[in-house]
């Protein structure tokens, strides 16, 4: 028993992604490549990785660029998001291409391993690690969090549920009574009419 107020409950860095990956709809393998050769190339050097279907991942391509501040990556992946039907709740695996560049800023020398020192560097940027492994696994999760869409439907037809009663109405009509509209809001529908 701890005197007075417990302590905060730290997570390690894994827990916390996987958790948000798994928030997210999606099961994203680790994607992790080793830099320290590109590294001691020098700029202009780059790496063309081809990424096998792996969980969430279906397939894509990442390139490793060697510039002065560190590395760029640019990656064009296709990924598979699990989500529900915003209008029926069915399961709904939602394909989501997605393609970035980004700055991954080198922070330990290749040679020593000593800390690069760099006033201006962002503490937030992407980083490259300290055994010089670049790690775009959460800026995959980034991404996708971006593209994934507000209200993913299982079809375009997805007819809901109904209002009144609460019955699938892609399986089978109910008995219900159409829902009068409120007259207010005529003048927006006629709109809708002359539009289709």
């Amino acid at each position: 028993m701890f005197p007075g107020p417990r302590p905060p409950r730290r997570y390690t860095a894994s827990a916390a992604v996987l958790s948000a990956r798994r928030r997210a709809g999606m099961e994203l393998p680790t994607l992790a490549f080793n830099a320290s050769q590109l590294l001691a190339d020098g700029p202009g050097a780059s790496r063309i990785h081809e990424l096998s279907p792996s969980g969430a991942l279906t397939g894509g391509k990442v390139e490793l660029v060697r510039i002065g501040a560190g590395a760029l990556v640019r990656a064009s992946l296709e990924i598979t998001l699990d989500g529900e039907c915003s209008r029926c709740l069915a399961p709904v695996a939602i394909p989501t291409p997605i393609a970035f560049d980004e700055v991954y800023e080198q922070r330990y020398d290749v040679a020593s391993g000593a800390r690069l020192e760099d006033d201006d560097s962002d503490p937030e940027a992407f980083s490259i690690s300290r055994s010089h492994l670049i790690d775009i696994t959460e800026g995959v999760r980034q991404y996708c969090e971006a593209a994934a869409p507000m209200q993913p439907l299982c079809s375009t037809d997805c007819q809901g549920f109904c209002p009144s009663c609460g019955i699938d109405r892609n399986t089978g009509e109910c008995a219900c009574e159409p829902v009068a509209s409120d007259p207010r809001w005529a003048a927006l529908a006629s709109l809708r009419e002359s539009e289709s």
